[in-house]
């Protein structure tokens, strides 16, 4: 009993060493989102998103690297944009950068492994935004055009109405603290209050599950293995990582939170970690969430499912292995 009280302190100190650390970095990626949110900058780009015609998949790529949205809000807001005259293109283009990067991710990954990565992280992520987009506009003339989507035709109406009839869809944005306290008093102040204490705890949560499997797995499993597979580069690195995390529901926040307990660098080292494998897990791990793979099942045709998978899982690949061979050090 001691034994294993001491193993649990030990390990709780170990957790909150590494959460005061990445505290700071939470903090301003936090405030930024919230800044985004208050003033729904975002909300305005992505309504004049459907009248930029050619430059609808550069502005769907920049809209989703600037958008404080997860993967599980973007895409009933990818529906909805479909539903109201959205082409594919930009649509897959805002799915596949939403996941990948925002303000606090970038804000975190500076903080976590340094602006380097944080830097490539979001060059993969418009990269990867870009190639979804303009991939999906040329197989348009393959089956991929608006009205071969979904497996059956989906009611009209607006997804915040508590009486919208597609529970998968129905979005509860209205019962959230910020939305009440703008109903209630319509003070900017308060508002940005509300989202900022919103943005902490969804934020919060997913660095504190990454950092609590790493302290949890470096203490009580030979970790070894892990930091070489992470540290080599290689084609059976690469290959294994990104088909590892596809199952895996791994937001940008958790996956940084676990590299960085991995390595626990110091301030202003550079950390081990090898471009192609991490590339695999920054960014083939977040594109892929398993919610979002549930709900694509549920409404969309299985070739979108595909097409999306593969877009995905190729520009990853593509991505790990040119930058593997670059001679740059981040």
């Amino acid at each position: 009993m001691e034994n294993l009280s001491a193993t649990l302190l030990e390990l709780g100190a170990d957790l909150w060493h590494e959460f005061v650390y990445i505290l700071p970095y939470l903090a301003v990626g936090v405030l930024m989102e919230a800044i985004i949110r208050t003033f729904k900058w975002h909300v305005k780009i992505r309504k004049a998103l459907t009248s930029f015609g050619i430059y609808s998949i550069l502005m769907a790529t920049i809209l989703g690297v600037a958008s404080p949205l997860c993967a599980c809000a973007t895409l009933p807001l990818v529906i909805s944009l479909l539903l109201a005259g959205l082409p594919l293109a930009p649509a897959m283009a805002l799915l596949v950068t939403s996941p990948l990067m925002s303000p606090a991710s970038y804000s975190m990954l500076s903080g976590m492994l340094g602006s380097g990565w944080a830097n490539l992280v979001l060059f993969c992520a418009v990269a990867l935004g870009l190639f979804a987009g303009y991939a999906t506009l040329f197989l348009r003339r393959y089956g991929f055009s608006e009205d071969r989507l979904f497996k059956q035709e989906l009611p009209k109406g607006d997804f915040h109405d508590p009486d919208y009839p597609v529970d998968e869809l129905r979005c509860d944005c209205g019962q959230q603290l910020s939305h009440r306290v703008n109903r209630c008093t319509h003070n900017k102040f308060l508002v940005f209050g509300a989202r900022f204490w919103e943005g902490s705890v969804k934020i919060g949560k997913f660095a504190l599950i990454g950092l609590v499997i790493e302290v949890v797995a470096s203490s009580l499993i030979p970790t070894g293995w892990v930091a070489n597979l992470l540290s080599q580069e290689g084609v059976l690195s690469i290959l294994g990582i990104t088909f590892a995390t596809i199952p895996l529901h791994m937001p940008q926040v958790t996956a940084a939170s676990m590299l960085f307990g991995f390595f626990l660098p110091d301030p202003g080292q550079a950390i081990p970690l090898a471009k192609g494998p991490g590339i695999a897990m920054l960014v083939g791990g977040p594109v892929t969430a398993l919610p979002v793979m549930g709900v694509f099942f549920t409404m969309f045709r299985k070739r979108v499912l595909f097409l999306y998978l593969s877009l995905c899982v190729s520009g990853t690949l593509f991505l790990a292995f040119v930058w593997q061979v670059i001679p740059l050090t981040l």
